[in-house]
């Protein structure tokens, strides 16, 4: 009997799942709402349609001045209870104008509303205002709340991917509570995603983390992503700019708003590791066959007897399981005609799918909004969270993936020969009855007992304003925020370790870091309207401060198992701390102005003080202009058939990356040294680099032509972006002579172009009485080159970077396949033998040299990405999928580089779909096990350069919505319930883990998909 199958009624013995919780609070919701006193209240029903009489589905029917509304049905059809003394309804459905109907004493409504000729009324937020999309000049992608929640993403960043175009979103690893790299239309500097990540604003709180909100708190996010519309960030806005606004509450009655699910995760796309017996086949039988040397390290008895039995032990199994995931957010909102509110709470809890990992995170939203008088407003938002991740032993997960399948789980089960070599934990054989003291059996390195990784976060953003308009028109605005992150993480591993080799006493490492900004905002808006001429004048004066300390302390002989909480009871082996403070002054301006609705122009302009540069290069300036023209509203064309929206856009920026210089970057800094002095060991301090007071921002200089269009009164409408950005400035280490002493120094000597295509469309393939499907389409492609290094260099190998090639490029040796048996010859000459790598001779001289055939063989950006969405809504039902893919991606494996690639060692267990050459076997899929040749670590991480392209259907979700005759029989606006499939599918040829990151399986958890079950209530 497979011995991974012995211990699965251990583990479900030990690891309940909570499946109760969610199942009790929905009953307790439904059976709350159902116990609703009515009121006396008048009964009115009616159709809504458009103006050729077609039923329009969803559209709102909302009592004026309240929440209380509902929606109409598949045939546009609604009934509501209004009180007696309502004496109005306000209709708005997406692409129509609004229309406000008198009730009087009718009690049944046939309504017919207008559509708009552009159906781009929807406003988005642009940075310190908002605008109508229609008049936009700049590229600003817009996702909403419905399409936030959909895919019920632990964070917000998800519901993003693949759904605004330019942006590529990727998760950083597969463990519970890890986030995402995003990146705004390519990489921008040489810091990778981490130096390319864009300024979140998250309800005016610049700087925010969009992991630490909750996903069904948010309202919309909107992407600026060209440099016009980011230039009113100046020096922050160059990676692009992401707006986060929440929701907020609505005069009228309190609104109850419950959103929740329970799924579970179920391990998917895991590599398929050898057995015993496929083992003992590649490295005890093969293995001398084709190396034409004995057998590696010598089998165990306990080892033999494993594969003698038939019997094989998967560690992997043995250490993964079932984990459930559930989400619950409460919220309540409304107010009176001058006083608003808004509340939630939320609570997420993600087991991670291996053992002993879980994410937790808590949120609590409050937002407050008063009319003192015609003049006055105030108002505030908060939001706060507190997350807990336990990762489990970070080795435990790669300890499982290399484990020979050989091994034996108990340490009563070894041969008695083995057991005195070993050792017992709690019944495990730690070292699993196999020659090798480096890697302990995972099952004891994962255990809580013996290995902690813990990280508590906790983060407030928080925002307050006054708003006062003395006069129509002009508005005064004063806002301060701060953003609050308080973090520690604690690292334990006890003597059962493979840190502590199951010899030394337990060490300890704990860090925190504190992370506090303030931000002080005064904004004046002036706006003028007189039919001809539009125009909207704003002006900004802002003050921002971050300061960050961190502080680390390494501990190890703890007497006993105490954590991080008795540090003092150790030997203290390191101890450091940092402080890191900065400022920035900034003056803005902006002009938005529009010529008989159709003509539309924006100037902006910004001036940055900074605190990071020196005295005569505080100061920066960062212009944008752009330009647009609504040729659909020319008379031309605007009573066009086809054609109802037709927009030309063309902008141009300039914008500085606020991330690329460090506080103290303009000066030299110093650190403690040793010396002699006179023969005695004494201690001082040498200067570590020279200063630059001459250190400036990196700026991006971008063009950006946008078209959007609609067809067919907008069941067709497409978004079109080309853009070209130019970094310039890049902060690079410029050489120096050896004379100086110094290797180098930080100048601004690098540029960086990108430029891509980026394309939206969305359409409405059918829409009847009683069936709609729609269609989304996000299209993105990006060129990322290098253009100039330091120095004048074309290329700096030892880091990585080459003019004219993209900024993350693969520089390797050429594989052009397996020497074969009938080349022998020819592979001698390069010192090869028959199943080892072919590489490129690059310069024809019958050498493979690191120095003279290595080239660009690839980079680690996507030639594009794809995102479609299919929407079907049939009556009351709803059905929906979203497919993704990502394609032209290379990497170099970290999977194939490791131990699980390396097929022709003798020491750890191995990938089972590697095709692998022998003389009976003489393909071209994988090296024998010869290894493949060569000298250093070239050769084989040139072979593990993969593509990483893949499809995958993201999520598949199907719901059903309660008539409205039912809903307002129990008192409720809404009860949806609703099946989800995320992640179910994938195509791939990636081996290991999941194509989206590149996993070693070290410090990580496997691939997953998730099948859950949710509730969406109201009333």
């Amino acid at each position: 009997m497979n011995q991974s199958k012995n211990f699965r009624r251990l583990r479900a013995k030990n690891n309940k799942k909570p499946f109760s919780f969610l199942n009790c609070l929905m009953l307790m919701a439904f059976f709350f709402s159902v116990s609703i006193a009515f009121a006396q209240n008048k009964q009115i029903d009616g159709t809504i349609s458009d103006e050729g009489g077609v039923p329009l589905p969803g559209a709102t029917v909302i009592v004026k001045g309240s929440n209380n509304g509902t929606a109409t049905d598949f045939d546009g059809k609604f009934t509501l209870s209004v009180p007696s003394g309502a004496t109005t309804l306000t209709v708005t459905f997406i692409g129509f104008s609004t229309q406000e109907v008198q009730i009087g004493n009718q009690t049944t409504f046939n309504i017919s509303l207008i559509a708009e000729a552009n159906s781009l009324s929807e406003v988005v937020v642009v940075g310190y205002g908002t605008q109508k999309k229609r008049d936009l000049t700049g590229a600003v992608g817009s996702i909403k709340s419905d399409a936030i929640i959909r895919s019920n993403p632990t964070f917000a960043a998800a519901a993003i991917q693949g759904q605004v175009t330019g942006v590529n979103i990727n998760k950083v690893k597969g463990r519970p509570g890890d986030g995402y790299t995003i990146d705004i239309r390519g990489l921008s500097n040489f810091g990778g995603s981490t130096g390319s990540e864009p300024l979140v604003v998250i309800d005016g709180v610049t700087g925010g983390d969009l992991n630490a909100i909750n996903p069904n708190d948010i309202g919309s996010i909107d992407v600026l992503k060209d440099a016009s519309s980011t230039a009113i960030y100046g020096s922050r806005g160059a990676n692009g700019v992401i707006i986060v606004t929440t929701k907020k509450g609505k005069s009228g009655k309190a609104k109850f708003t419950y959103n929740g699910f329970m799924g579970l995760k179920t391990a998917a796309h895991l590599p398929e590791f050898m057995t015993a017996q496929q083992f003992y086949q590649t490295v005890y039988v093969d293995r001398p066959i084709e190396r034409g040397s004995p057998t590696g390290r010598q089998l165990t008895a306990s080892e033999q007897a494993m594969i003698d039995s038939g019997n094989s032990t998967d560690w992997l199994d043995l250490i993964t399981g079932v984990g459930v995931q559930t989400s619950h957010t409460i919220s309540v909102s409304g107010g009176s005609q001058n006083t608003t509110y808004d509340f939630s709470g939320g609570y997420l809890d993600e087991e991670g799918n291996t053992l002993e990992t879980g994410y937790k995170r808590y949120t609590i939203k409050g937002g407050l909004e008063s009319k003192i008088n015609d003049k006055v407003r105030v108002g505030m938002t908060v939001n706060y969270a507190f997350s807990k991740q336990n990762l489990g032993g970070t080795e435990a997960i790669r300890s499982a993936y290399r484990s020979r399948p050989t091994g034996t789980n108990f340490f009563d089960d070894l041969q008695t020969a083995d057991q005195a070599s070993d050792k017992n934990w709690n019944g495990y054989a730690v070292f699993m009855g196999i020659d090798d003291s480096q890697v302990i059996h995972p099952l004891v390195e994962i255990n809580p007992e013996n290995f902690i990784l813990e990280t508590l976060r906790s983060s407030m953003l928080a925002n307050a304003f006054a708003q006062f308009e003395p006069v129509k028109g002009l508005t005064f605005r004063s806002s301060i925020s701060a953003n609050i992150t308080n973090q520690r993480q604690g690292d334990y591993r006890g003597t059962y370790t493979k840190s502590q080799k199951t010899t030394r006493l337990p060490r300890v490492n704990q860090q925190t870091t504190d992370i506090s900004t303030y931000t002080l905002d005064n904004i004046l808006t002036y706006k003028l309207n007189t039919g001809l001429h539009n125009i909207t004048v704003t002006g900004l004066h802002s003050i921002f401060e971050e300061r960050r300390q961190y502080s680390r302390i390494d501990v190890k002989d703890l007497p006993y198992r105490s954590l991080w909480h008795a540090l003092g009871n150790g030997e203290v082996t390191r101890l450091e701390s940092d402080l890191a403070e900065r400022a920035l002054i900034s003056y803005m301006g902006r002009i938005n102005y529009t010529f008989k609705d159709k003509y539309l122009l924006t100037l902006t302009g910004r001036t940055d003080g900074a605190s990071v540069l020196s005295e005569d290069n505080k100061w920066q300036f960062f212009p944008s202009v752009a330009v647009g023209w609504r040729i659909g509203d020319e008379d031309f064309l605007k009573d066009s058939d086809v054609v109802s929206d037709l927009k030309l856009r063309v902008s141009y920026g300039e914008v500085g990356n606020a991330t690329s210089i460090s506080p103290y970057a303009t000066q030299s800094s110093i650190s403690q040294t040793q010396y002699d002095f006179d023969g005695s060991a004494a201690t001082g301090f040498a200067i570590n680099n020279l200063a630059n007071q001459n250190l400036v921002w990196e700026r991006s200089k971008e063009l950006n032509i946008g078209l959007n269009l609609g067809l067919l009164n907008n069941r067709i409408t497409t978004s079109i972006e080309v853009y070209n950005r130019k970094t310039v400035d890049l902060i690079l280490g410029d050489k120096l002579p050896n004379s100086t002493g110094f290797v180098d120094v930080i100048d601004n000597v690098g540029e960086i172009e990108n430029s891509g295509v980026e394309v939206l469309l969305n359409t409405v393939n059918v829409a009847n009485d009683n069936f709609r499907w729609s269609s989304d389409f996000t299209f993105s492609t990006n060129k990322n080159k290098v253009t100039k290094l330091a120095s004048g260099l074309l290329k700096d190998v030892g880091n990585n970077r080459f003019v004219g090639e993209a900024v993350n490029s693969l520089y390797y040796y050429e594989v052009a396949g397996i020497w074969q048996l009938d080349e022998a010859a020819e592979a001698a000459v390069y010192g090869y033998v028959p199943g080892q790598v072919k590489f490129v001779d690059q310069n024809n001289d019958n050498a493979i040299t690191d120095a003279d055939d290595r080239i660009v063989v690839g980079n680690e950006s996507p030639d594009f990405t794809l995102g479609i969405r299919n929407m079907f809504n049939y009556k009351d039902f709803d059905f929906s999928f979203f497919v993704y893919t990502r394609q032209g991606v290379q990497w170099k494996s970290r999977y194939l580089d490791g131990t699980m690639g390396d097929i022709s060692s003798d020491r750890y267990n191995k990938d089972a779909s590697l095709n692998y050459w022998t003389q009976n076997n003489p393909t071209n899929d994988y090296y024998g096990l010869n290894g493949t040749g060569g000298s250093g670590k070239t050769p084989r991480r040139s072979w593990s350069v993969v593509k990483a392209d893949f499809l995958r259907i993201s999520d598949i979700t199907l719901g059903y919505t309660l008539p409205q005759d039912v809903l307002s029989t129990l008192g409720l606006s809404q009860l949806r319930v609703y099946a989800q499939a995320t992640n179910p599918i994938l195509f791939t040829d990636v081996k290991g883990l999941s194509p989206e990151y590149n996993s070693g399986a070290n410090s990580d958890d496997v691939p997953y998909a998730m099948y859950a079950i949710g509730l969406n209530l109201s009333f």
